[in-house]
């Protein structure tokens, strides 16, 4: 097994493949985004399930699925950092830059959609292994950030370092793929708020390994590269993250909550007043055709006794 392409053209095809695939993903979440809009979609959708059930269905589908697309969007405009935040660390494209960024964005998306960011977050966490699982298939293809040489099965090679190379970025995709698995488990029993440290501690640690492998960055404390160090920051930042998470998250959560029913009150209010409004005008223009069948019927009995 090798690189399929001998050009970055590699990288930029299965980089726009792992975009597409970011933004099918969040639209596969529908169903669990379904009942956790946020509150400005709520009101959309009151408004148009007045006049009617299935319309008030597809406006549902339609801002649910637009609220899904703009995360993933913020989500995959977070990555853009990663070229900084690597020469910042002093290597190359990092994606622990959407790590740290992505979720502030997020929460930012979720608030301006009056949506509970506790919430919004566990639902979007799944998003993060599948892009790194498919942006990687990308770095593999291109060949960058190659391993350390390797004579036994499955191989990359980099163009300006020849030889047979771990295929890391390929081990790195499966990682992703049994992190994204393992948390579709998980969130059946998740505590609010604590799919993304348990994310980024599963990531930061698969990373951590595949580290001793990889070839393009140096070592600078014993054989531990600046990744390893970037990788044990992370995992006891999500440690804490998830303790405090377990301990706080279904208070926070609920916060956010707690504005949101004021919201869905005002909202359930609107409502009703819009449908009584409605079985009103209803009942007046049924009232009226009743009024209007009345008149027909007594000229038609008039229009009798006339023609006897």
């Amino acid at each position: 097994m090798h690189r399929f392409f001998g050009d970055e053209s590699a990288y930029g095809l299965f980089n726009s493949i792992a975009n597409i695939v970011l933004y099918i993903s969040s639209l596969c979440l529908f169903k669990i985004k379904m009942d956790k809009t946020g509150s400005f979609s709520k009101l959309a959708v009151s408004f148009y399930n007045c006049r009617s059930e299935k319309l008030g269905k597809v406006v549902l589908f339609v801002l649910a699925s637009l609220e899904s697309i703009i995360m993933a969007l913020m989500m995959n405009r977070s990555t853009f950092l990663n070229r900084s935040f690597g020469d910042l660390v002093g290597t190359g494209a990092n994606y622990f830059a959407t790590l740290y960024v992505a979720p502030i964005f997020l929460t930012i998306i979720s608030l301006v959609l009056l949506a509970n960011p506790v919430k919004q977050l566990d639902i979007y966490t799944l998003l993060f292994p599948i892009y790194i699982a498919f942006v990687r298939v990308a770095c593999f293809m291109n060949g960058c950030c190659w391993g350390i040489a390797w004579e036994h099965g499955p191989y990359n090679y980099h163009p300006n370092h020849p030889g047979n190379q771990v295929p890391v970025q390929a081990i790195e995709s499966g990682f992703a793929m049994l992190i994204f698995f393992f948390l579709l488990f998980y969130r059946k029993k998740a505590k609010p708020g604590t799919m993304y440290p348990m994310y980024i501690i599963l990531y930061s640690g698969a990373r951590f390994f595949n580290e001793f492998f990889t070839a393009n960055y140096p070592a600078v404390i014993g054989p531990f590269k600046v990744y390893h160090i970037l990788c044990v920051i992370t995992i006891v930042g999500g440690l804490i993250l998830f303790i405090l998470m377990s301990k706080y998250g279904q208070k926070l959560s609920d916060f956010f909550d707690n504005k949101q029913r004021k919201l869905d009150a005002i909202s359930d209010k609107y409502k009703q007043e819009k449908q009584a409004k409605f079985e009103e005008e209803k009942a007046k223009e049924e009232a009226a055709r009743l009024e209007r069948l009345e008149k027909a019927k007594a000229a038609r009995e008039r229009a009798a006794k006339h023609n006897k």
